[in-house]
């Protein structure tokens, strides 16, 4: 069966529907809720896939907006209509399985049975190993800065079929913040983490193949080491690898840093032998070895 008869089979878009109703939001740029889209859902999705096979569906314009970082700095995200946010959810559940077999075990973010806890387990496991040193890394405006072109020659590795590749380039095409340049995919789209953990297997595939202790989840990363020396290393060897996929580093928000030292990743901060968290607005502070108990329900900041 082709990859697009997947995605439009009647079940595969009922529960893509089902999986965007459950998670609510608001109406897109077109007005249209939940609740109005609710009314007459199977029609819509019979309208829908006719629209993809005929070649006369197109993406509405994003709604976007920003929202304060606690680093002061600003994220950029955006609000899809209902329709598309179906659309991407029926081709995810699709793609998803087809890269996620390939992705190496350094990812955790947005992928199927990973999560925050599993990057918690890795990071107190290097720690444990005595891998002390952590370059702390930061990619500049990472999502903003995915090349089309690129991303596009990755998705194809696994991909060939004609319709599914132009719906992706039609979402490429309408996330662009500067319509001139052909980068970026947008924060907020359904379909924009698994963009970019195609596009970031590529780092992962640079570090962990140079030996390196790498644990990343979407676009945070931090490399594990023993020494500080080979923290200085890996930071030059990151910066080569991503220079091949047309990323850069963000100086200022890079480090070399040590478990002495303690740093933050995903809202967690590590400090020798102990971590800790707010949840519900409580600080939790753990000493020694993950406790598997906590984790299920922590979300880290920007990746609701």
């Amino acid at each position: 069966m082709r990859l697009i008869d997947q995605i439009l089979a009647p079940e595969n878009l009922r529960a893509a529907w089902e999986e965007v109703a459950a998670k609510k939001g608001a109406p897109g740029i077109d007005g249209v809720s939940i609740s109005r889209w609710r009314r007459n859902w199977e029609e819509r999705l019979v309208n829908m896939a006719a629209a993809v096979r005929t070649n006369t569906y197109k993406p509405s314009p994003l709604e976007r907006f920003t929202i304060p970082k606690r680093d002061g700095s600003l994220r950029h995200l955006t609000n899809l209509t209902v329709t598309d946010r179906v659309l991407q959810r029926a081709v995810l559940r699709v793609l998803d399985d087809l890269f996620d077999r390939h992705f190496l075990d350094c990812s955790y973010g947005y992928r199927q049975g990973r999560g925050v806890r599993d990057a918690v387990r890795a990071i107190l496991r290097y720690r444990d190993e005595g891998r002390q040193w952590v370059l702390d890394a930061d990619i500049d405006e990472c999502f903003d800065s995915l090349d089309h072109e690129l991303l596009m020659a990755f998705v194809r590795e696994e991909v060939d079929d004609p319709i599914v590749l132009r719906l992706i380039e039609q979402w490429l095409w309408i996330g662009r913040r500067n319509p001139e340049v052909a980068r970026g995919v947008p924060m907020g789209a359904v379909i924009s983490p698994l963009l970019c953990n195609i596009y970031l297997h590529r780092l992962d595939l640079g570090l962990v193949g140079r030996g390196y202790a790498l644990v990343r989840y979407a676009d945070d990363f931090c490399v594990f080491c023993r020494k500080r020396t080979e923290a200085e290393a890996a930071w030059k060897d990151t910066e080569q690898v991503l220079a091949q996929i047309r990323l850069r580093l963000e100086p200022n928000k890079t480090a070399i840093t040590s478990f002495d030292e303690g740093f933050d990743f995903l809202g967690v901060h590590f400090y020798r032998n102990t971590y800790s968290f707010l949840a519900a607005g409580k600080r939790i502070e753990v000493k020694g070895e993950f406790d598997e108990t906590l984790f299920y329900d922590y979300v880290p900041e920007g990746y609701e």
